[in-house]
This record gives structure tokens, C-alpha cells and sequence, in this order.
């Protein structure tokens, strides 16, 4: 299960206990992405990202200069093992090989120290082979570097973010920073690279680790001079991973959840097991908002299994466009989201007249009162932690869907 901790804190307990295995930690605000760092007694072996290993090794590999090109991860193979196994194809040296090792843990502590809070896990049972690497969490001092990723994710999110220029806001983008560009800070990439080719990398919603790499730029100064642009919502944020839904007329051939014994147990408050075809159930819409690839594909497989129509909505600052022509029964949003959170989005929608009935359902990975509280005060009608349990999901949509019950 997953807790809510300081990951400085939490490694550091871990290091004292000589403990062995692999943390996961997950980017608060991108749960499509987070972090495994792996500890053998106490000591930090390697570090490496659930998702976006690739351009994370891209960007490593040019800020290492290492000179031939960067080789291609495969997505089923362990990214460590790959390394290890370049290493005995002699196609990196051991020198260089050991450098990379040291900065994937190096700049990997940087991001994660840089979290406040967040949830995190572990698996002792998780651990690499041949280890190569013991560092003491003691021996890492980059406290100027933890300290400016701070105040970066405050705009930011994370590196692997995703940063989107709509067409509308090109023309405003293009006017800030044709003076960025002309600050001496700018003066090489100027020189490398067009405005106008540095604003499509914009358009094309690069990661931000694919942008430093593909300027090959100070990340801390490229940051600094987004800030202003994102703030003002020029730049739009997404998470890493998006989720891509099938077309209207194919989203019947979307493959259903299978239930376990366990889960189509009569429940008690019902008549017929959770997993039944309700036709009632055939014609109504619930809509799914959250940024997490995960929590929309358990909420769409599971709620379609019983014959709603689930639409899903990846980014919150387009919910209001999206529900526009649509009128669901039930609305499930996450708490934390990129740009606009659950409590914020979900005032919004209780203003509009159009929404000011509809049942919304906080989803959180927290389970608090105070997070009851605030999810009431905006205006939520009930409360649901993640991950969702299939049978709770579908007994609360019909609950809802029939009577719209406030929170308790």
C-alpha cells in the first residue's frame, strides 16, 4: 500500500535500517511516472524511472558528452541490465560506464529529494543484479541543486512534464521570448537554434527532458525563463503518459474486466451481483477525470463490464470543454492534477447550472478527514480512495446514479 512520506526522510530511515530492496516513489503531480531507487543494505545502488527511461538516458548521455550516439532502450528489458550488458559488449568503457551509474543516482536523488510529499511503496523483494555502485545516502551534497528543483517543481511539476503551446498562444510565446533570446545567457543557443524552431519544440509537446536535450541547453536556466509562460498559462503542462481513447463508434469493442470469484459475490446492499449487465446502466454516461493512465483504465473496464458508457477526461483544464456537450450521471476526478486540482475543478462545475446536480465523486490516494472535509466544502457529493475496489466503484455509480447522496 502506498504512504504518504517525505522520500528524504523516508530513505534516510531506510539507510539507518541497512534495509534492502527497491523504493518506488511517484511523482506527485504525474502519477504516469515515477522513481525505483534500489538500496542493498542501506546503500544506493542505482536509480533509474518508471516511465521515460528513454529520454532520460538521452538526456544523461549528452550531459555526460560521451560522445557516440545513445543507445536504444528496450521496453521490456531491464534498463540496468541493458547497461550492464553494453558494458560487457564493450560498447561503453568502464570508466564511462561507471560515470553514467553515478549520475542516473545522482541526478535521480536531485528530483526525488526535491518532493516534499508523496505517495511511496516498497518491494524488498525488488532488487538488481550485480551491483556495481554502493552509495551512502550520507555522501550526497547537492543541496543547491535539490533546492532549485524545489522552487521549479513549484511551476513545473516534474521533468518528465510535458509542455504544450496551443496555436493561440504561439504569437505571445514567439514575442517573450524573442527577448529571452536576446540575453547574453542565450547567446549559444541563439546561435544553434531558430526562435521559430525552438517554439514548434513547444507545439509538439515535448517532455522538458526532451527539450533540454534537444536544444542541449542548461536545464536550471531553461526552467528559469519558463517560468513566466507557464504561470501564465501560456504553456500548458501534461502529464507524461496520455491516454489515448478509442473512437465513439469502437468504444464497444474496448475489452471488458474480467471478475475473480471474490468480485461477483453478491454484495449486501444489492440484488444482483456487481459484475451483471444492467440494461438501466446501457444508456447512462460517467465521466472519469484524472491524469493517472492507470486509474482511467481500471474505471473504464470495470464500469463498462456493467454496461455504462465511461468517458475519460487526462487533462483537467479541458473538463469544462469536454462536458460541455455531454450530460454523464456521475462524475469520478481526481484530487491531485496537473494545472487545476480536484477540489478547485470541482467549484467550478457546482457553479455552473449545468453541473449543479450531477454527482461528483472525489478519487484520492488518501483517505483523511480533512480531505472529506475540503472534498465536501467544494461541493463533492461522496469520497472513493484509490485503488479503486471494482465492487465499491460500481455500487456507488448506481447509488449515485439513482439518488446523488451527499458525503458523510
Amino acid at each position: 500500500m502506498n504512504n504518504i512520506n517525505n522520500p528524504f526522510k523516508f530513505l534516510e530511515a531506510k539507510s539507518q535500517q541497512a534495509w534492502s530492496g527497491c523504493i518506488e516513489i511517484e511523482e506527485p503531480k504525474d502519477q504516469s511516472v515515477g522513481w525505483q531507487v534500489y538500496l542493498l543494505e542501506g546503500k544506493i545502488q542505482y536509480i533509474n524511472s518508471t516511465a521515460g527511461q528513454q529520454e532520460r538516458l538521452n538526456y544523461l548521455w549528452q550531459q555526460l558528452k560521451l560522445g557516440s550516439d545513445c543507445p536504444e532502450l528496450l521496453e521490456q528489458a531491464s534498463e540496468y541490465e541493458q547497461l550492464c550488458q553494453w558494458l560487457s559488449n564493450k560498447k561503453l568503457e568502464d570508466s564511462d560506464f561507471k560515470k553514467l551509474l553515478f549520475q542516473f543516482i545522482q541526478e535521480g536523488l536531485v528530483k526525488i529529494l526535491s518532493i516534499e510529499a508523496t505517495a511511496i511503496k516498497i518491494n524488498p523483494g525488488k532488487r538488481i543484479k550485480k551491483p556495481i555502485i554502493n552509495l551512502p545516502l550520507s555522501n550526497f551534497q547537492q543541496k543547491n541543486q535539490i533546492k532549485a528543483w524545489q522552487e521549479i517543481r513549484e511551476y513545473l511539476g516534474s521533468p518528465f512534464s510535458r509542455l504544450f503551446l496551443e496555436q493561440k498562444n504561439a504569437l505571445q510565446f514567439y514575442k517573450i521570448w524573442r527577448n529571452s533570446y536576446e540575453q547574453p545567457e542565450f547567446a549559444a543557443l541563439a546561435t544553434s537554434q531558430k526562435l521559430s524552431s525552438f517554439v514548434s519544440l513547444f507545439v509538439a509537446k515535448n517532455s522538458f527532458y526532451e527539450l533540454v536535450t534537444k536544444v542541449n541547453f542548461d536545464s536550471f536556466i531553461l526552467a528559469k525563463y519558463l517560468k513566466q509562460c507557464l504561470e501564465d498559462k501560456i504553456i500548458t503542462l501534461l502529464p507524461f503518459a496520455e491516454l489515448e481513447l478509442p473512437p465513439a463508434d469502437t468504444i464497444s469493442s474496448v475489452p471488458q474486466y474480467r471478475a475473480t470469484e471474490t468480485e461477483t459475490d453478491v454484495n449486501s446492499n444489492s440484488d444482483k451481483a456487481p459484475f451483471s449487465n444492467d440494461k438501466n446502466a446501457s444508456q447512462n454516461l460517467i465521466v472519469c477525470i484524472d491524469d493517472s493512465k492507470t486509474v482511467q483504465t481500471q474505471v473504464k473496464m470495470t464500469l463498462e463490464a456493467v454496461g455504462y458508457k465511461v468517458m475519460s477526461i487526462i487533462d483537467p483544464s479541458l473538463a469544462f470543454k469536454e462536458l460541455s456537450v455531454q450530460q454523464p450521471v456521475v462524475i469520478f476526478m481526481d484530487i491531485n492534477m496537473p494545472n487545476i486540482n480536484g477540489y478547485d475543478l470541482c467549484s467550478m462545475l457546482r457553479k455552473s447550472q449545468k453541473f449543479k446536480e450531477i454527482p461528483i465523486v472525489m478519487l484520492t490516494g488518501r483517505d483523511g478527514m480533512i480531505d472529506r472535509v475540503r472534498a465536501k466544502l467544494a461541493g463533492a457529493t461522496d469520497y472513493l480512495t484509490k485503488p479503486c475496489d471494482p465492487n465499491k466503484l460500481i455500487e456507488l455509480a448506481k447509488r449515485l446514479e439513482k439518488s446523488g447522496a451527499v458525503i458523510n
